[in-house]
């Protein structure tokens, strides 16, 4: 079943949103409930763990998403399920989602997405992800420094169909890597997945 969502869409969570992926407390804590759902499923926190951090950090702003561990899917829930808008890279904004695809051709889809905190021209930003524990870090659209390039940025709109659903500081950086084979914990509709 799906309701029309009240208050402006997911993009009146933009605000809410942009101020947990700035706090290291509430970075922390998201990267802490990701952890939990990696192990859940097998793998260890923060490798192949974008997706999942960004499905919390979109929770934790009241952006009701299910628990999402593949970068692709995710991309593709807040596009095609929550109405979310295609933006062109350097034209990103604070609140927005990049969405990377790898320099190699092995992975299919998106290998990483993140969460845009603050922009410093066309190509710099501030994020928050997985890669980066209990902070932000800078990273380029262009894929400066030996990282995937944003392929494109997701922002939130005002009116989206919502389905009924129900720290320790660590300078180590993770490279982006294909999370398309992880399994997913629960369907659109918010009922868990058997992962027999």
């Amino acid at each position: 079943m799906s309701v029309l969502d009240q208050a402006g869409g997911d993009v009146g969570r933009t605000e809410k949103l942009i101020e947990i992926g700035s706090s290291p407390d509430s970075i922390a804590k998201v990267q802490e409930l990701a952890k939990k759902t990696m192990k859940s499923i097998g793998y260890v926190y923060p490798r192949k763990a974008c997706a999942a951090t960004l499905s919390h950090f979109l929770r934790e702003a009241g952006i009701n998403v299910p628990i999402t561990t593949g970068a692709q899917n995710l991309a593709d829930r807040l596009r095609i399920n929550r109405h979310w808008e295609r933006i062109t890279v350097g034209k990103q904004a604070p609140g927005d989602v990049g969405v990377c695809y790898s320099m190699a051709d092995d992975v299919p889809g998106a290998d990483h997405v993140y969460l845009v905190i603050r922009c410093e021209g066309d190509d710099k930003m501030i994020i928050a992800d997985n890669q980066v524990q209990g902070t932000t870090h800078s990273r380029y659209a262009s894929g400066q420094g030996g990282k995937s390039p944003t392929e494109y940025f997701l922002r939130a709109t005002a009116t989206y169909i919502r389905t009924l659903a129900d720290p320790i500081q660590d300078e180590t950086v993770w490279p982006d890597e294909s999370t398309n084979g992880l399994p997913e914990l629960f369907m659109d509709d918010g009922s868990a997945r058997s992962l027999d």
